[in-house]
């Protein structure tokens, strides 16, 4: 019995030795922030004196955020201005680097330092998951091997570049060209490694970018003014930035483009619509922004296929309808010279419910008359 139990106990031994721990290390080369320096922090714990929050790029060092440096105004609920778990940019106001303290403050931090803040973040965040990869597929064993790989790569980079983050650009750059690397000194399978995981992370991916805007023209020019204009936006295209109109339903075009670059596209659709703009209005037109150009997901891509289909049905069932009031009024019709009556309700029938079909780009715009007053519904009898 007592052989047993300490084989027992040495299995649990070896289960928790086998067991691996996930690797850490800061994001920059130095140990602590400098005074002034906008960093991304995470809330565990609000106190009396403050909030206690760990620095996210400083592998987890803890700072404190004051009552006082919480907001510029007065202080009804703590809770509304900070909460436990939330991550959000801070500025650093003092640094005691020999004790370890570091005092920050929520109320100093403008609307531009928070964007800086989470543009360098999420760069930096994206090289540390890159290395610490090549890390895991190297079987790197302790935090001071992948300390050893930051200061070859990443700290490198920064120290030449003398900006943080900046080795994420340096980084996409080895995607096509991966001579870049080689000042780092890394040897022949850390570098080819590191040059997978790169290519593999950051090749960019394109993004798909939408506007909605509706295009009339309800003078002479007509359909043919709206052609006109789209055909000016569509001119706009580039072999890198292809850009298409379609149409939702009248009056609302939806206008697309597709690229890696997010920048550029925004900017070549904000010129095709202004184009368009521009021509629908020298020839009498309305033109008006729906939706502004913006970098669409999946979901508002699922949203806009619903609405293409439901036009497309109704369109269906609208041109069923038309074809049976046809059918129905002759049937009417005859019904009615039989009897002697007047045919007024064929008549009405069929002006109250005409349909146009005008082809624009592949698709089917559709103009509902009125109804003419003169054509009045039969009386009942």
């Amino acid at each position: 019995m007592p052989g047993s139990c300490v084989e027992l106990n040495e299995n649990l031994f070896k289960t928790v030795v086998i067991r691996k721990m996930p690797l850490f290390c800061r994001y920059y080369g130095q140990k602590y922030p400098e005074v002034d320096d906008v960093v991304m922090v995470n809330v565990r714990s609000i106190a009396e004196m403050g909030a206690y929050v760990h620095l996210l790029e400083y592998n987890n060092i803890e700072g404190m955020i004051l009552l006082s440096e919480l907001s510029r105004r007065r202080i009804r609920s703590i809770n509304k201005l900070i909460r436990v778990g939330k991550t959000e940019p801070v500025v650093v106001i003092r640094v005691d680097k020999e004790k370890g303290y570091i005092d920050l403050s929520k109320r100093r931090v403008s609307p531009e330092d928070v964007d800086k803040c989470m543009d360098k973040y999420s760069k930096a965040k994206a090289v540390n998951s890159i290395l610490r990869h090549v890390a895991e597929l190297l079987k790197y064993q302790t935090d001071e091997e992948l300390e050893d790989l930051y200061r070859k790569t990443a700290w490198h980079f920064e120290e030449k570049n003398k900006k943080q983050s900046s080795s994420y650009d340096v980084f996409k750059q080895a995607v096509n060209d991966p001579s870049v690397l080689d000042e780092c000194g890394l040897d022949e399978e850390t570098k080819e490694t590191l040059l997978t995981i790169i290519r593999r992370k950051l090749t960019q991916q394109a993004v798909k970018i939408r506007s909605d805007v509706e295009v009339a023209c309800y003078g002479y020019e007509g359909i043919g003014a709206v052609k006109k204009a789209l055909k000016a936006g569509i001119a706009c295209s580039t072999e890198e930035i292809p850009i298409r109109i379609n149409l939702i339903a009248p009056p609302l075009y939806v206008v697309t483009t597709q690229t890696p670059e997010r920048q550029d596209g925004l900017k070549a659709l904000e010129n095709a619509i202004e184009k368009v703009r521009e021509v629908i209005e020298d020839l009498g037109g309305v033109f008006k922004i729906q939706m502004a150009p913006k970098v669409v997901t999946a979901t508002d891509e699922a949203d806009l296929a619903r609405q293409m289909e439901k036009a497309e049905l109704e369109n269906a069932e609208i041109a069923g309808d038309d074809d049976q009031s046809d059918m129905e009024a002759e049937g009417g019709e005859a019904k009615e010279e039989g009897s002697g009556a007047e045919d007024s309700a064929p008549l009405y029938e069929l002006q109250t419910k005409a349909l146009i079909r005008t082809e624009v780009f592949g698709a089917c715009l559709m103009v509902y008359p009125t109804t003419i007053p003169n054509a009045t519904p039969p009386m009942k009898k």
